[in-house]
């Protein structure tokens, strides 16, 4: 069990834990309108994974896309949202977990009134480099979308045509 309510990363034996911080924090961001934060980077996990908490607005979500790096694991911990994956149709609340490979199309989007939260694995890691540039370079859909496109080509992904409907009712 991981220790609280101090942050600390100690190095396991079999892992890592990080635990809530009073005096350091992870590196917190805003990419794509989401307010994001890194919680486990590759470099604490020798690239196997990285985490990301995101807090996403009604209405946002990514367009439809391809990875071919790495598999994403998402937990909603907050709001409802809408995850297509090919072209089975996903509606989750708090406690839904789902598994999405490399190599196949998916798309979400926050389908409810209020904000909701998202934490996000990724394996291998490297993804989170990819939020964490766009965050730095405020990227936005659409005013930025080709450069949107330029560097997630430098991530492994590509851009496929829309699985959901990108700006849903709540």
């Amino acid at each position: 069990m991981c220790p609280t309510p101090v942050r600390v990363l100690t190095v396991l034996a079999m892992g890592v834990c990080v635990a809530a911080s009073s005096g350091s924090s992870p590196p917190a961001f805003v990419a794509f309108g989401n307010a994001t934060t890194l919680e486990i980077s590759g470099a604490e996990t020798h690239g196997a994974t990285a985490t990301l908490r995101i807090e996403v607005l009604p209405g946002n979500g990514p367009a439809a896309h391809i990875h071919t790096r790495e598999d994403e694991t998402y937990i909603v911990t907050r709001g409802r949202f809408r995850f297509a994956h090919g072209k089975q149709i996903v509606d989750a609340t708090p406690g839904t977990v789902l598994y999405l490979p490399r190599n196949q199309a998916h798309q979400w989007l926050n389908v409810g009134p209020t904000p909701g939260e998202l934490i996000l694995t990724v394996a291998p890691a490297g993804l989170e480099q990819f939020f964490l540039q766009a965050g730095r370079r405020h990227l936005a859909r659409p005013k930025d979308q080709s450069e949107i496109i330029r560097l997630a080509a430098e991530y492994g992904i590509r851009y496929v045509q829309p699985l959901i409907a990108q700006r849903a009712k709540p």
